[in-house]
């Protein structure tokens, strides 16, 4: 055992360092991120420390997967996450990723749901969202409504979300929909319970869907 522990430490040095799935990031940034250095031995780097550094120096990568190629090649792949809403703080309005990871200080003209009822507490790039303890709730309902969004398509397509009531989330679904949600439940059925009423109402029908029915029940109130 001794012998083969020596021989590791000896002839898998890194020599190589591969990163696929960068787009924001370049390869350099997520290497460095990484502090994985050439020359390195391979089998003392620790993977899951290093894909917590580079996910928390590089706000919008979500996922890392670290592999060894031996004898002497590090692979590294990412997955970059986008920004799904924006919360407010006291220091100002941040985007945050489905999962609700800070991602950056928003801009002016930043693209993204607006959520409001729920502030961030003590915002940074690369840190999960934290709020009062009285909001944990709402934050809750927050990101599993998000998760439950993305998972239908129509993360993209909702411009508000308001939580300030603690019975029910309000989505806003482009210029035709306000969208009425229990603030907790399966959000999975009741969106697809949602599209499949929207299916059924004609292009120019806009107002009210209410799913806080005990059944499930949507019902719609014309505008």
């Amino acid at each position: 055992m001794g012998a083969l522990v020596v021989g590791a430490t000896v002839f898998f040095r890194v020599q190589t360092i591969a990163v696929s799935g960068a787009q924001r990031y370049t390869d350099q940034q997520v290497v460095e991120a990484s502090g994985a250095v050439l020359g390195s031995n391979l089998f003392a780097l620790n993977k899951f420390d290093m894909a917590a550094q580079i996910r928390r120096q590089l706000p919008y990568v979500e996922g890392v997967n670290i592999r060894r190629g031996l004898p002497d090649t590090l692979h590294i792949a990412v997955t970059e996450t986008i920004a799904a809403a924006v919360v407010d703080s006291a220091d100002g309005r941040w985007l945050i990723s489905r999962s609700g990871k800070m991602l950056e200080q928003a801009g002016a003209d930043a693209n993204a749901m607006v959520i409001t009822g729920l502030n961030a507490v003590q915002p940074e790039a690369g840190a999960m969202m934290l709020v009062q303890e009285s909001d944990s709730t709402r934050q809750d309902s927050m990101l599993a409504v998000l998760q439950s969004l993305h998972s239908c398509g129509l993360l993209g397509e909702v411009t508000s979300m308001d939580l300030r009531s603690p019975a029910y989330v309000m989505l806003q679904l482009g210029e035709r929909f306000t969208v009425k949600l229990p603030a907790s439940g399966d959000f999975d059925y009741l969106l697809g319970a949602m599209n499949a009423t929207i299916e059924k109402l004609e292009p120019y029908e806009s107002g009210v869907l209410d799913l806080t029915a005990k059944d499930y029940t949507v019902v719609f109130s014309p505008a």
